[in-house]
């Protein structure tokens, strides 16, 4: 299984994104897909907002998961996107999100899929961790701060 760190190398990181809604979040983030993996912009927006209409991501925090599995998807993938301004995301604390990992699964990925979403939960329900990547504004440093995590650390 690949981790956190590994699935989010520079390009896949979204940093000020100037968006609204959780639509517009998602319509770029399929954008990112689209351009470097082919994946139709337009299925990534309705995975994804399909999964979300199940219930919220929000998870708490200012911390969203957003995900959805990817019919002919043959690997998981994520970005991570940190949002200009906060958006309310129906959070079980109510408070808006500003930072949230979108990850796109194959089909059938059901063990991977739940520990990558279980290893971002834990990365960002650590208060030091989460400071960390909020504070930085290069796309190449929180690469790196999610690389360099490790449960061990904490």
């Amino acid at each position: 299984m690949r981790s956190v760190g590994q699935l989010l190398s520079p390009e896949y990181i979204l940093l000020n994104l100037d968006a609204s809604t959780r639509t517009r979040v998602f319509e770029a983030v399929g954008r990112l897909f689209d351009e470097r993996h082919g994946i139709a912009r337009q299925k990534v927006v309705e995975c994804l907002s399909a999964r979300e209409k199940l219930g919220s991501t929000g998870l708490g925090q200012g911390v969203a998961l957003p995900h959805a599995r990817i019919k002919g998807l043959s690997q998981a993938m994520a970005a991570f996107v940190r949002l200009k301004m906060p958006m309310p995301f129906d959070s079980p604390d109510a408070k808006p999100v500003s930072e949230m990992l979108v990850l796109l699964v194959p089909e059938r990925a059901t063990e991977e899929h739940l520990q990558i979403l279980a290893e971002f939960a834990q990365m960002l329900s650590d208060r030091q961790f989460r400071e960390q990547i909020r504070a930085s504004d290069d796309a190449v440093a929180v690469s790196r701060l999610f690389a360099d995590w490790s449960p061990s650390d904490r």
